[in-house]
């Protein structure tokens, strides 16, 4: 399977998922209901929630606008291997998920930007082509306006209104930091050299 993965460049799996994104969204309510996150529903068994609620949406326009993220993690053409671009999705989608679960507040969520925040951050770090101020550039806005998010200031200033519904920022905050987290890691591993 992983030889299957390895045949196309990074930057054509974040298109892959756009397609599966959008083909979600003309699925239209009945799917986005049976797979989104549904706090009750979980509780009741409905685990494929915690991983399915990160690939459908609320209509076309919160769609689009996940699938421009998307869109520009291809354009960055990260390097490194598809099956683990999509292992980090798969995986920063159930810990998101686990962590909205726990916390209780949030009773329905669907969307991928809290995934996409994690991904544009390693995108940024892993890119082929931008200069590397360009990239901590990129990676200091998105850690700004995740900490904006969680500031007592914050208002949502009319996303919530285009896309339909309101937005979680703490996904956003969760798969942002996990992106921070695998970034971290590597940067140390490359740092510390084994004892002779």
């Amino acid at each position: 399977m992983s030889n299957f993965f390895s045949r196309f460049p990074v930057a054509v799996w974040p298109l892959m998922l756009v397609l599966f994104v959008l083909l979600l969204c003309w699925a239209g309510t009945p799917v986005v209901q049976a797979l989104r996150f549904d706090h009750s529903a979980i509780e009741l068994g409905e685990y494929w929630r915690l991983i399915s609620a990160h690939f459908v949406h609320l209509g076309w326009a919160h769609g689009l606008l996940n699938s421009g993220g998307l869109l520009l993690v291809s354009w960055m053409q990260p390097t490194g291997k598809a099956w683990r671009w999509l292992a980090f999705y798969m995986l920063s989608s159930l810990c998101i998920s686990i962590a909205l679960f726990f916390q209780g507040e949030v009773v329905t969520y669907v969307g991928a930007s809290g995934v996409l925040h994690g991904l544009l951050i390693m995108a940024a770090f892993y890119s082929q082509w931008l200069e590397l101020w360009r990239r901590v550039l990129i990676i200091l806005l998105i850690s700004v306006k995740l900490v904006w998010e969680q500031s007592p200031w914050y208002a949502d200033t009319g996303v919530g209104g285009l896309i339909g519904g309101y937005v979680v920022v703490d996904a956003h905050f969760l798969g942002g930091l996990a992106g921070l987290l695998v970034i971290l890691v590597v940067f140390t591993k490359s740092r510390i050299k084994p004892l002779a």
